[in-house]
C-alpha cells in the first residue's frame, strides 16, 4: 500500500508518472491503450524505407489531404478542397497552435469551455488575446448557452469547441448546434472545433461536425488528428479543416512552424484510408468498456456519470461528499493503490470539484478489478 506523500501531484502527467512508478494501478493515462491495426504497421513498414528521405510537401502529402477530405465527405457530406482547405499538420497540437496565431490579436477574447485541456490556454496568452471561461454544468456537463451569450461583446474572436469533450465524455446535440449557430449569427466570432474523438461516440448517436451546419462551417476551423482514431499516438499526424480564405493565414504560420510529417506516415495513412475502414468500429469497443464498469459499480455509493464518448469516465463520491477532488483521488491512491486524475486540474483556477477521470481502454478485467477497489471504499 502507498504511504508517501502525493498531494504535491498537480497534474495528470504527474500522477502518471507516479502511478509507473510506484507500480500502482494506473488509471491516469492519458492515451488509449488499444493497439493500432496490424495492416497500418505492416504498411508502414512497407513504406518506411522508400520514402523515408523524401520531403514532405509543406501542407501535407496530397494523397493525404484528398483522404482526408474524402473522409469528411462520407460522414458529413461535405467535401473540403484539398489543394486549399485541408492542411495536415504535426499533430493536433500544431493544428491549434498555428490557427491561434494567425487568427488572434492582442485585445481578442476568446471563450474556453472548461474543464478544458490546458494547451488552449497556452495557445491563446501567446499570441496576447485574453481568455474568457466558462463551465459545463455538472453532472452531467451540459452546456448553458445563455451564460456564453451573456459573454459575448465586440471584442469577442473565437469561441473553442471540444467536441465530443475531454475530459468529461460528454458530447454536444443538434440543438447545441443550433444554438451556437444562432449565438454567433451577425457576428464575427470564429469556431475553432477540437473533434479528436469524433469516431468514439457512443449509443449509436451521430457526432454533430461543425462540418454538418453551412452557417458554422463558414466561420469554422476544425481541427483533428489521427491518435485516437487509429491508435497511433506516436505518429503524431493532425490536420486542419477550414475555408480557404481562413486555411490562407493558417498556411502562413505553418509555413514557419516545421517541416512537415515524416512522409512514410502519411502515405500508409492515406493508403490504409483509401480502403475505406469503418471508423465508428472502436465506439462498440469504448462502449462496452463503459457499460461493463457502470455495471460493475451497481449498489456502490461511487457515483458513474456514463459518458457519451471517449474512452474517459468520470467518477464522484455520494453528491452529499464534501471531499474534493484531489483529496478523492489522494485517498485511491493510498488506500486501494489506484491512481485516477482530478478534473479540478482542467479547470484555470482552483474549484469544488467532486469529479475524477478514469481511463477505460484497458481489458476487461482490469476495469472489474477497478469497480471491486472502488466498491470496498
Amino acid at each position: 500500500m502507498i504511504t508517501q506523500n502525493i498531494e504535491h501531484l498537480s497534474s495528470p502527467n504527474d500522477i502518471v508518472a507516479y502511478a509507473k512508478e510506484t507500480g500502482i494501478l494506473n488509471m491516469a493515462e492519458n492515451f488509449s491503450a488499444l493497439e493500432c491495426k496490424p495492416e497500418l504497421e505492416q504498411l508502414l513498414q512497407t513504406n518506411m524505407v522508400p520514402y523515408a528521405n523524401m520531403p514532405s510537401p509543406r501542407f501535407g502529402l496530397y494523397q493525404l489531404r484528398e483522404a482526408i477530405s474524402a473522409k469528411v465527405a462520407r460522414y458529413y457530406d461535405y467535401s473540403y478542397n484539398p489543394e486549399h482547405e485541408v492542411s495536415v499538420t504535426s499533430g493536433i497540437k500544431q493544428a491549434l497552435f498555428a490557427t491561434m496565431m494567425a487568427l488572434l490579436k492582442e485585445g481578442d477574447e476568446v471563450i474556453i469551455i472548461e474543464p478544458a485541456h490546458k494547451s488552449y490556454e497556452a495557445a491563446i496568452n501567446i499570441t496576447g488575446a485574453r481568455v474568457v471561461y466558462i463551465e459545463l454544468k455538472a453532472p452531467e456537463f451540459l452546456m448553458n448557452w445563455e451564460d456564453v451569450q451573456k459573454l459575448i461583446n465586440p471584442k469577442t474572436r473565437m469561441i473553442i469547441i471540444n467536441n465530443p469533450h475531454f475530459p468529461t465524455g460528454t458530447t454536444l446535440s443538434e440543438l447545441d448546434m443550433l444554438r451556437l449557430q444562432k449565438i454567433i449569427s451577425g457576428t464575427n466570432i470564429l469556431i475553432l472545433s477540437d473533434e479528436s474523438f469524433e469516431h468514439t461516440v457512443f449509443d449509436k448517436e451521430m457526432h454533430q461536425s461543425m462540418a454538418l451546419y453551412p452557417k458554422l462551417r463558414e466561420r469554422s476551423i476544425i481541427i483533428s488528428s489521427f491518435d485516437e482514431t487509429f491508435h497511433i499516438r506516436n505518429w503524431h499526424v493532425g490536420y486542419c479543416l477550414s475555408t480557404q480564405k481562413l486555411m490562407k493565414e493558417i498556411r502562413k504560420v505553418m509555413s514557419i512552424m516545421g517541416e512537415g510529417i515524416t512522409i512514410p506516415y502519411q502515405k500508409t495513412l492515406a493508403e490504409y484510408m483509401s480502403t475505406q475502414p469503418d471508423y465508428n468500429l472502436q465506439a462498440a469497443i469504448y462502449q462496452h468498456k463503459r457499460d461493463l464498469f457502470i455495471h460493475a459499480l451497481e449498489d456502490s455509493h461511487i457515483k458513474a456519470i456514463p459518458s457519451k464518448a471517449s474512452y474517459f469516465q468520470l467518477i464522484s463520491r455520494s453528491e452529499k461528499s464534501e471531499e474534493t477532488d484531489i483529496n478523492f483521488a489522494s485517498m485511491l491512491m493510498k488506500k486501494q493503490d489506484l491512481a485516477t486524475v482530478p478534473v479540478g486540474y482542467y479547470y484555470h483556477q482552483k474549484t469544488n470539484s467532486r469529479y475524477l477521470r478514469l481511463n477505460l481502454s484497458v481489458p476487461d478485467d482490469v476495469i472489474l478489478e477497478v469497480a471491486k477497489r472502488l466498491k470496498e471504499i
